[in-house]
């Protein structure tokens, strides 16, 4: 039994999901329509739409694998646990192995863990909220958020660092970019080894407002069944000064 330590401050990892969001280029843009109101009806409720893989989330293995596992079947223990974050956030291109073993070592982390975090990029521009953007229409702000093809890669993770990731023994890796595999891969290898190897993906994470270190880590994807991903609550807990 894992125990959380929730006298630790807690940190939302979250991306919010808004019609305003930076998606990847090609996913289905999210949409929150008010169906009743309460000027109307007496109550609220809005419908929602938006694609498997919005805002933060998790990829369950049937995403790449024609037999894995739906989102709904992952083991949420696998998804919460000691994690540590590591900064490649002045970096651009490929991680591989050697880049992510000196990291780690560099850590000087005796204790086991289960969850790898990685800090690629300056999230503060992607998960602005819609109160950041009101300002902005619709149409504008996707025009000018989304990925376009010729736009560098923040870091990502090469085949060998994937190897890596599943020759340590992780559980989980978690990043704050789009996918873990360059953004412009169209074979998905990163995804298809850590996958394999039985390592569960989280992407779109909004590291910007934390440091390197070691934290609790809680992930919970939406329980929707058969699905190939789901968007999920992020959170950090920080560990007291004394542990780990």
């Amino acid at each position: 039994m894992k125990l959380i330590p929730v006298q630790g401050k807690i940190i939302d990892i979250t991306t919010p999901i808004s019609p305003f969001m930076r998606i990847f280029p090609g996913d289905p843009k999210p949409s929150i329509e008010r169906v009743f109101t309460l000027e109307k009806e007496g109550f609220a409720l809005s419908m929602l739409s938006f694609g498997s893989h919005t805002g933060t989330h998790v990829d369950a293995p049937s995403h790449i694998l024609s037999n894995g596992l739906p989102v709904d079947k992952l083991e949420l223990e696998n998804l919460m646990g000691m994690a540590y974050l590591l900064d490649f956030s002045s970096l651009s291109g490929a991680l591989n192995a050697d880049i992510l073993e000196e990291a780690f070592q560099n850590t000087g982390v005796s204790e086991k863990i289960s969850i790898l975090l990685l800090k690629t990029e300056d999230s503060s521009g992607k998960h602005k909220g819609a109160e950041d953007i009101q300002a902005q229409s619709l149409e504008s702000h996707f025009q000018n958020e989304e990925y376009r093809e010729e736009e560098p890669d923040p870091a990502y993770l090469d085949e060998s660092a994937a190897s890596w990731i599943v020759g340590k023994g992780f559980k989980t890796i978690g990043v704050d970019s789009f996918s873990v595999d360059s953004l412009h891969s169209e074979n998905l290898p990163v995804h298809h080894i850590l996958i394999s190897g039985n390592v569960n993906i989280v992407e779109c994470l909004d590291l910007s407002s934390v440091k390197a270190g070691i934290y609790f880590f809680l992930c919970l994807p939406l329980k929707i069944e058969g699905c190939d991903g789901a968007p999920a609550r992020a959170l950090l807990i920080t560990y007291p000064e004394s542990h780990p």
